[in-house]
C-alpha cells in the first residue's frame, strides 16, 4: 500500500477555512483589544501544546468573547460551514486531474491538515477533494510537525509514503521527523527557480537562505506547534511548483 499525504491549505486549495471566515471577521480584527486577544489566545494554546486546543477557532471565540466580556459577536462556525458554497478556482487547476493521476499510479491518498476534522471534512467535501483518509488533530491526537501526526498510515502493510506541502516548518519538518519521503510545493516559487529541472532543485546552492528565511516567517505567524523542535533546518526530498511536477519526480 503506498499513500500520498497532501496538506490542505496552501497545497490542494487555497485557504478555504480562512476565506470562509474572513468576511465576517474583518471588522472585529479592526478592533485592537480584539484582535490582540485573539492572537494572545492563540499563543496560550500553543504553549500548552494540546493538539485538540490549538485550531479549535469556535472555541477559540468562546474563550476570547467571555475574556472580554463580549456579547455573541464572532460568527457561528457550524453554520457557516453548512451554508458554505465555493467560487471556482478555490480548490488549484492542477488538483483534480493531479490526484486523479497519482491514485491511476496505485496511491492511496490522504488529506492532512492541521485544521481540526470536524471543521475540515465538510469543506473538503464542499470542495470535491477526493481522499481515501483524513489526518488531522482530532484523529491523529497529533500536529504537524510532531510524526505521530502519521500514525493512522503508518503500518506494516503501507510500502511507502510521501507527504506533499507548502509549509516548511510543519509539513517538511513534520515528513522529515516521521522518516517519510518529504515534497515541498512552492506554489509561488520564482522564474528563476522554475526554470531549474525539478530533481536538481534540493541542490540550488540557495536553498538554505530561502529555507532558513520562509521557517523564519512561518514561525512568527504560526509558531512551533510541535512538541519537539527539530535540531536541523527541514529538508525537502523534492521541490515541486504543483501537482504536475510532483507526478514527473514520482515516477
Amino acid at each position: 500500500m503506498r499513500w500520498l499525504s497532501f496538506d490542505l491549505d496552501g497545497t490542494l486549495a487555497d485557504w478555504p477555512f480562512r476565506q470562509l471566515l474572513r468576511p465576517h471577521m474583518q471588522a472585529l480584527l479592526t478592533q485592537p483589544s480584539i484582535r490582540q486577544a485573539l492572537r494572545a489566545e492563540y499563543q496560550r494554546r500553543v504553549e500548552l501544546g494540546d493538539p485538540l486546543l490549538i485550531y479549535d477557532w469556535g472555541d477559540i471565540h468562546r474563550a476570547v468573547q467571555e475574556k472580554l466580556g463580549l456579547p455573541a459577536v464572532f460568527p457561528n462556525i457550524s453554520r457557516l460551514l453548512s451554508e458554505a458554497v465555493f467560487e471556482n478556482g478555490m480548490v488549484y487547476s492542477d488538483v483534480q486531474a493531479g490526484l486523479a493521476a497519482c491514485r491511476a499510479q496505485g496511491y492511496r491518498i490522504a488529506v492532512a491538515t492541521n485544521g481540526l476534522a470536524k471543521y475540515q471534512r465538510i469543506l473538503v467535501d464542499k470542495l470535491g477533494i477526493p481522499y481515501d483518509l483524513m489526518l488531522a488533530p482530532d484523529i491523529s491526537l497529533a500536529l504537524k510537525p510532531d510524526p505521530a501526526f502519521w500514525n493512522p498510515i503508518q503500518s506494516s502493510t503501507s510500502r511507502a509514503i510521501v507527504h506533499v506541502g507548502d509549509l516548511l516548518s510543519q509539513d517538511i519538518w513534520g515528513a522529515n521527523s516521521a522518516g517519510l519521503t518529504a515534497v515541498w510545493i512552492w506554489r509561488n516559487m520564482p522564474e528563476a527557480w522554475r526554470a531549474v529541472p525539478a530533481l536538481e532543485r534540493t541542490r540550488h546552492p540557495g536553498l538554505a537562505s530561502v529555507v532558513e528565511s520562509r521557517v523564519q516567517s512561518e514561525l512568527e505567524e504560526h509558531g512551533f506547534v510541535g512538541r519537539t523542535r527539530p535540531q536541523t533546518p527541514p529538508q525537502p526530498d523534492y521541490i515541486v511548483a504543483d501537482l504536475k511536477e510532483l507526478l514527473e519526480v514520482l515516477t
